[in-house]
């Protein structure tokens, strides 16, 4: 009886053991998965090519920053065409490379300029970018890129740059003369056109 006991108690030991030891295992993998999946940021998960390029539409980021290397801006003869960023964000007027999704085969070319000019959307859906892509005022980006006084490179909203608009030209030579020789100074936001970085100084009127 002494030994069968004992035997008992050895096996229910071992039990337990091979228990506490699967928990435990169990336990860590869950938890090294949920911390895994944790982002602080939340920055969209694009997919990558066989070269290891992301791709996607630049409506899914807010920043510049986390815009995928390959940007989605149309398809040639049913086949999806990307823009590399460096082409995408370039302001210079010209005829870019426009790519299959493993950014390897040109499919056909997309003309960088301001009347094509797409520009994103930060998260409170305001456009930004350079004024110089739009084909006129009335389709710039109300978001501006500008150069603050100590040099910070932020952002100023079209409203503020473009100030208070007239409603008759008696109106338009009373704001111009009330304007000050010396210009004015506007706020130079972040990309979330909220936060302010600096300040930028618009000349006065002539």
């Amino acid at each position: 009886m002494r030994m069968y006991s004992k035997g008992i108690k050895m096996m229910i030991g071992v039990i337990f053991i091979v228990c506490v030891v699967g928990g435990t295992l169990a336990f860590q993998s869950t938890f090294a998965k949920s911390a895994n999946n944790q982002s602080p940021t939340n920055p969209p998960h694009y997919p990558e090519n066989e070269i290891g390029q992301t791709y996607g539409s630049a409506e899914e980021t807010t920043s510049v920053e986390m815009l995928p290397d390959l940007i989605y801006v149309g398809s040639v003869n049913g086949i999806a065409g990307y823009l590399l960023k460096k082409d995408y964000l370039s302001e210079l007027v010209h005829d870019a490379p426009l790519y299959d999704v493993n950014g390897k085969t040109i499919i056909g070319s997309f003309h960088i300029g301001a009347k094509n000019m797409s520009y994103p959307k930060n998260k409170y859906g305001q456009t930004y970018g350079s004024a110089t892509d739009a084909a006129s005022p009335d389709t710039e980006p109300e978001l501006i890129r500008a150069i603050g006084v100590d040099g910070t490179t932020g952002y100023v909203l079209k409203k503020d740059l473009d100030g208070e608009r007239p409603k008759s030209p008696e109106e338009a030579i009373a704001i111009q003369n009330s304007r000050s020789p010396g210009g004015r100074d506007i706020p130079l936001y972040d990309v979330d056109g909220e936060t302010v970085i600096g300040m930028f100084h618009v000349g006065g009127g002539k």
